[in-house]
């Protein structure tokens, strides 16, 4: 009996010893496990905050991105109305030339019909001039003198710039000299001389005005006239004949 006590005090010891080294194991583990779930639950918190974080970067981002593309779009926007302007402004340019060219064409139509008109009327007019003058030449050398100095004077009220206005002045003297109007023949002459000072017919003209004067018994006027002819053409048979007829 003693010994089954003993066998049973030790066993209750052992027992008592195993049950208390397993609390005090029990203690350990739940201590490790709450640290555990701690740092788990701070780790959780972290990743939390950062996911806070990183959601909040990435909504940032996404607005950032939001701005730069409606800045984008509205630059788009106004580039588009910048070309569609240009576009405009150059649809209105080429309507522009084309109008100008246009009326380019129509200025050089306009110019090519009235330069052929006036080629005609000048063709026409020089026709007619050289008519007027040779109808009052040919009375001229047909001695029918009032004809020819009706002509002549009509050709030059005509065609006062026409370059046989020159010879019509002094054959409408040559017309008087030869009705002997002296009179008229003097203007005539004088008028010749004092229009066309370089004209062709100046040095017979200035000899025929002394002949006049000669004929109107005014050697002085003569005189001076001549001598004038003499100074200006002195090289002209008429200048020669001249200094004969004074020397006489």
């Amino acid at each position: 009996m003693n010994g089954k006590k003993k066998l049973l005090i030790v066993l209750c010891a052992a027992c008592a010893i195993v049950q208390t080294g397993c609390s005090s194991i029990t203690m350990i583990r739940i201590k490790e496990l709450k640290e555990v779930r701690y740092h788990v639950d701070s780790l959780k918190v972290e990743l939390s905050a950062a996911q806070q974080e990183l959601l909040k970067a990435e909504k940032n981002q996404d607005e950032l991105l939001r701005l730069i593309r409606a800045d984008q779009q509205v630059r788009f926007d106004e580039i588009g109305q910048r070309i569609s302007s240009l576009e405009g402004g150059l649809s209105e340019s080429k309507y522009k030339l084309s109008q100008i060219d246009k009326k380019t064409e129509e200025f050089q139509e306009q110019w090519k019909a009235k330069t052929q008109a006036d080629s005609s009327m000048t063709a026409k007019k020089t026709t007619q001039m050289d008519k007027l003058y040779q109808i009052a030449y040919g009375d001229f050398t047909a001695g029918r003198f009032d004809l020819a100095a009706n002509g002549f004077a009509d050709f030059i009220k005509q065609f006062p710039e026409a370059p046989l206005a020159d010879d019509a002045s002094y054959w409408l003297a040559e017309c008087w000299h030869g009705k002997k109007d002296l009179e008229k023949a003097e203007l005539a002459y004088s008028d010749y001389l004092r229009k066309y000072r370089e004209g062709k017919k100046v040095c017979t003209a200035l000899y025929k005005l002394g002949l006049v004067f000669e004929s109107k018994k005014q050697p002085d006027k003569r005189k001076m006239v001549w001598q004038k002819l003499i100074s200006a053409c002195p090289s002209s048979s008429e200048a020669n004949i001249a200094k004969d007829r004074l020397g006489k």
